[in-house]
């Protein structure tokens, strides 16, 4: 005694109720899509002060002397140890840590520098 349209209406629904309710359906996200949600758009403001900042570093590193800039290229640059830095250089370890001490401090002292000039 009821209407059978309605019937088969009620039926469809749930089938599609339990369609997204189940676990075969699954919002599912591409590996693509993934890498590129979690990439942050860099602002303008941030590539300049990065290009700054490279700017500074480099103008830096050309005030150390010859020595001084070849050991901080082999070890910060190029990731050698202090063994293979000296082998490169040859000079002996002791050596090669106080030529990256000394072009550690002077970085610090011109990269210093210009921070007070910018203020």
């Amino acid at each position: 005694g009821r209407d059978f349209g309605a019937w088969l209406v009620t039926i469809a629904r749930n089938l599609v109720a339990d369609h997204f309710k189940s676990s075969r359906f699954r919002l599912e996200v591409t590996t693509g899509e993934m890498l590129d949600a979690n990439e942050v758009e860099r602002s303008p403001e941030d590539s300049v002060l990065e290009s700054l900042s490279d700017t500074l570093l480099l103008d830096a590193v050309r005030r150390l002397s010859p020595q001084q800039q070849e050991c901080a290229t082999l070890r910060f640059l190029q990731g050698l140890s202090v063994a293979e830095t000296a082998r490169v250089m040859g000079k002996n370890e002791g050596a090669v840590r106080a030529l990256q001490y000394r072009a550690v401090r002077g970085l610090a002292r011109f990269l210093g520098d210009k921070g007070d000039k910018r203020e």
